[in-house]
Order: C-alpha cells, then sequence, then structure tokens
C-alpha cells in the first residue's frame, strides 16, 4: 500500500504545480501586478475548464503507467472501468472558482479505495505550500507532521466549516448554516470541500458539513479525518461510504450534538419542511 500512497503523491504534486504555474502565469499575463477584481470573474473560467481537464490528464496517465489495471473515477472524465477491486477517486481541482476567482483555497484530491474502501487519500494545496496524506491504518500527515483532529469538547467553543456541495440552491445549507451559527463559536465556508476535510484532520476546525456531495470531493479528505482520529457519517450517523450523500466530518467529541442540529435538513424529519417546487425550496425550522 506505501506504493499506491506513492502515486497518489506524485500524481497529486505533479497536477498540483501544473496548476499553479497557470495560476501565476495567468495572473501576471493578464492583470499585471494588479489584484484580481471580482468584474473580471469572466476572464478566468475558460482558463480554468481548461486547466481542469489538463491536471485530470497529468492524474490519469500517471496512474495509468503504474497500475494500469486499475479503475478510476474522476470529476472530469467519469468513470475508467478495468475490473478491478482498486479504483482511484479523484478530483483534479477542487475549489474550481476559487481558482478562476484569483483565490488560492484550491487542491488536487487523490484517493484509492479497494472494493469501495478508502485506503490512502492525499490532498495537496499548492498555493498554500501544504500536504495532507492518509494511509489506512497509518494515520494523517501534513508536510510531513502527524496530525490529529481537535479535542474541543463543546459546540459553544466549535469552529465548523461547511459547504452546499451538490445542491442545486443554497436553501438547505443557509438553514444548516443558521442552526450551526445559533450555537458554535464561528461558521465558514472555505469554497473547498477537501481543504475543509483537511483542517479538520489537523485540529484547526472541529467538523466540516457539506450537503449531497459527490465522492470526488471528499473520499481523500475522508481518509484524512478517520486516520487523524476523526469520525465521518452521513446525517442519519451511518458510516460513509463511496456514495453521493450529506456529510458530517468532525473531531468525534461532537459528532452526535452536530447531527442533531443540522436534522432540520435533513428529508424525512419532522422539522424538515418544504414548499414550493424542487427546484426552489423554502425551509422553516420549528420552534
Amino acid at each position: 500500500m506505501e506504493f499506491f500512497t506513492k502515486t497518489a503523491v506524485d500524481a497529486a504534486i505533479l497536477a498540483g504545480k501544473h496548476l499553479l504555474s497557470k495560476y501565476k502565469r495567468q495572473h501576471l499575463e493578464m492583470y499585471g501586478t494588479d489584484t484580481l477584481s471580482v468584474s473580471n470573474r469572466g476572464l478566468t473560467k475558460e482558463i480554468t475548464s481548461s486547466l481542469d481537464n489538463e491536471a485530470d490528464k497529468i492524474i490519469i496517465n500517471l496512474i495509468t503507467e503504474r497500475h494500469p489495471e486499475h479503475n478510476m473515477l474522476t470529476e472530469e472524465t467519469g468513470r475508467i472501468d478495468n475490473d478491478s477491486p482498486y479504483t482511484w477517486v479523484i478530483d483534479p481541482l477542487d475549489g474550481s472558482s476559487n481558482y478562476a476567482n484569483h483565490n488560492p483555497f484550491f487542491c488536487v484530491s487523490v484517493c484509492l479505495a479497494y472494493e469501495n474502501i478508502p485506503i490512502t487519500g492525499v490532498i495537496f494545496a499548492p498555493y498554500l505550500e501544504e500536504i495532507a496524506v492518509a494511509r489506512k491504518g497509518y494515520g494523517c500527515t501534513l508536510n510531513g507532521r502527524p496530525v490529529e483532529v481537535s479535542t474541543t469538547p463543546k459546540l459553544g467553543k466549535s469552529y465548523i466549516v461547511g459547504c452546499p456541495g451538490g445542491d442545486k440552491n443554497n436553501s438547505r445549507f443557509a438553514l444548516m448554516s443558521y442552526v450551526l451559527n445559533e450555537s458554535i463559536k464561528d461558521f465558514r465556508k472555505m469554497g473547498s470541500a477537501a481543504i475543509e476535510a483537511y483542517t479538520v484532520a489537523s485540529g484547526r476546525v472541529d467538523a466540516f458539513v457539506t450537503l449531497n456531495i459527490s465522492p470526488w470531493d471528499i473520499a481523500a479528505g475522508a481518509v484524512c479525518v478517520q486516520e487523524a482520529g476523526g469520525i465521518v457519517t452521513d446525517f442519519n450517523g451511518k458510516a460513509w461510504d463511496l456514495s453521493k450523500s450529506d456529510i458530517c466530518m468532525s473531531n468525534g467529541e461532537l459528532h452526535n450534538t452536530i447531527l442533531s442540529k443540522i436534522q432540520v435538513v435533513n428529508p424525512g424529519h419532522p422539522e424538515y419542511r418544504t414548499a414550493g417546487n424542487q427546484d426552489d425550496k423554502t425551509f422553516v425550522v420549528n420552534k
């Protein structure tokens, strides 16, 4: 498994360095030394879409060269099925909107699963110069140093990060943010699920909550959190797997309390309410 972890690290670093070089070069060519402003967003979208695919190809080529018999599941290419028990789950550019708007919170996420159980995960944030590496049974490191989840025992002292994930609008996310903000120190949104996950693993924040998230966004991060001593489940408390779902990652101390708070966004819960059609939902909390 150590060789597989090396492949994940090499692939993430190779793709990440490519993204970083284009990120810096494009900024200098188009904007000089000025800060990229919101009005320039349209100029960067095409660049980012091409960079997603370029990073994807870099990772696929390296893994194919070393492990041609393995399956792959990537955000850009989809599933490559070679009828193997091993599947690489890849997000070549997590935080694409951040990248497009010249926000440095972007990364490459590479995970390997064996029979649908993630066994190694690597997250490389090139601009931040940070790499999180986790291997099942061997813990999690950040830039080579072992890390562990926080020991925060009370919700009132906790910092939580989150994102809307794959939800089509922000209604459930807004409600989730609201019910958490009532009880915690602060709720924050970084714009990269993989980075948000490894901040839980490294103890920088106490939990990460996200909705309807795709496996490539959080697979590597889930391994990092688990190997750092944390817990990863869906909103019903069931162990996380590679299916798309609402996910909570935490230090473990706060997990059940957080789940009880966010049940209002869990379909089927008595306090979950919708009005209007499926694409335009309004949520109400019963008090």
